[in-house]
């Protein structure tokens, strides 16, 4: 059954769209059921300095949808043959890095809180950057978890350089 998932997902063509867009979108779903019902990694400080304490909830549906796009951006990839291995494994290293990361960071204080998204900020981008030279369509699929962690980046830290986005 692993090698059956691992062809597919090594498609090019529609079935591998599906297979890349499915296969992350529910291993997301498996890792937030998880996360739900063991209260791991619920609470993110990014959440602070909103006017309202949404819940880990909300940020498990966000990331839901974003790996989609991760496994949307890692099929386009794949469009391009041999010269796409590199940059198929990053999105594949994007993918765990975001999974190892919503687990860990609800567990930090604001400060490791605030220099591990802009980390993660900046891996997305060498990331991007690598897939932009393959091709700047595959790169855009990356556009909505870029965003995101934009958002992200942008509320933690505001505060700390004294702008008030709420």
């Amino acid at each position: 059954m692993t090698s059956l998932a691992i062809q597919l997902l090594n498609r090019s063509d529609w079935r591998g769209f599906l297979a890349g867009m499915t296969f992350p979108l529910l291993g997301a779903m498996l890792i937030y059921a998880t996360m739900l019902a063991t209260g791991a990694g619920l609470h993110s400080p990014a959440f602070y300095p909103l006017p309202f304490e949404p819940t880990g909830r909300l940020s498990a549906a966000i990331w839901i949808v974003l790996f989609s796009f991760y496994g949307i951006t890692r099929w386009a990839a794949l469009r391009h043959g041999e010269r796409a291995r590199t940059p198929v494994r990053l999105v594949e290293a994007l993918m765990l890095w975001a999974v190892i990361y919503t687990f860990i960071a609800g567990s930090m204080n604001e400060f490791w809180f605030d220099v591990l998204n802009v980390g993660s900020l900046c891996f997305g981008l060498y990331v991007a950057f690598r897939l932009a030279r393959l091709s700047r369509l595959v790169a855009v699929w990356l556009a909505p978890t870029f965003f995101w962690k934009v958002f992200a980046v942008a509320i933690s830290l505001g505060p700390v350089i004294g702008i008030s986005f709420f």
